[in-house]
């Protein structure tokens, strides 16, 4: 992305200007990763303020050997880990952002689906730290399995094998907790 690969460099030159436009074009993306994964909006708004704060000390450091969004999404992941650490409460993953309109002759089948959804990201939420996050970062913002390790610092092959044990873990929870709605497990 030239634009982006611009706003960055004049960001490491000191033009303040540039990084206010930069942060706006990520303020967004961010917001919803750390809503994502804190599920609450005041924790997200910090996260969003921490991240803004540690990319505009730290930007001048970056390299350039991944790409600044993954760079950037693994600063507000690791800030919403130490959130989560010290508040030592998990919150129930919601997809209520999510603003899709239905047509009128859909909306009873868009309701099956949203409830289908909710349901498959309760249990997302049930899974331990390891395996959750992999799937948010994986299933929810689409990153690749290679900069989900980047984001995580672990192995792509340790990235697959979490996410091969999360989509076991979620069948059978939906295997046990849904009376067999296989439907969930095939949004994974």
């Amino acid at each position: 992305m030239p634009q982006l690969d611009n706003l960055v460099q004049r960001c490491q030159m000191g033009e303040l200007a540039a990084f206010s436009e930069l942060f706006s074009l990520q303020e967004a993306r961010i917001y919803r990763l750390a809503m994502s994964i804190l599920q609450n909006e005041q924790d997200a708004e910090d996260a969003v303020q921490d991240a803004y704060l540690r990319v505009f000390e730290r930007i001048k450091h970056f390299q350039g050997d991944a790409a600044f969004q993954t760079w950037m999404t693994t600063i507000v992941v690791n800030l919403c880990r130490d959130k989560i650490r010290r508040n030592k409460v998990r919150r129930a993953l919601s997809l209520d952002w999510i603003h899709s309109r239905p047509s009128e002759d859909n909306v009873v089948e868009e309701v099956f689906r949203r409830q289908r959804q909710r349901r498959l990201w309760s249990y997302v939420n049930q899974l331990d730290e390891k395996h959750r996050l992999p799937v948010i970062l994986h299933y929810h913002e689409r990153l690749s399995c290679d900069e989900v390790a980047h984001v995580l610092g672990i192995r792509t092959s340790v990235v697959h094998s979490r996410l091969n044990t999360a989509r076991q873990c979620l069948r059978h929870m939906m295997k046990t907790q849904s009376a067999g709605d296989g439907k969930l497990v095939s949004e994974f």
